[in-house]
């Protein structure tokens, strides 16, 4: 990422709307204020790191999914647990077999 890029958290309300989460119910699981949660959605103010990987954890995804819509993370999260099973087998699956050809 260049240094003078700006981060775009407009990610942040989707995820958190996929929840059906208040921006209240968000800020009170993060414990900042409500009025925070809306500056972050609105690219009014960035995080420090520290309100950004409470928000990530509570949205079930990684920093960089607050504000890229296609991170993997946040894709996988959004599938059903069924499919999170199926994909986690595969992993492990794809795993183990790395781990034998040495």
């Amino acid at each position: 990422m260049k240094k003078d890029t700006k981060l775009d958290f407009k990610n942040m309300q989707l995820l958190r709307e996929k929840k059906n989460m208040t921006q209240v119910k968000l800020s009170m699981l993060v414990g900042v204020s409500q009025q925070s949660i809306t500056y972050y959605e609105t690219n009014t103010r960035v995080p420090s790191l520290p309100v950004a990987i409470r928000i990530a954890k509570v949205l079930n995804t990684n920093i960089e999914g607050l504000f890229n819509e296609n991170d993997i993370i946040s894709k996988y999260y959004a599938l059903e647990d069924s499919d999170k099973e199926t994909i986690n087998k595969m992993i492990e699956s794809l795993y183990e077999k790395t781990n034998h050809k040495e």
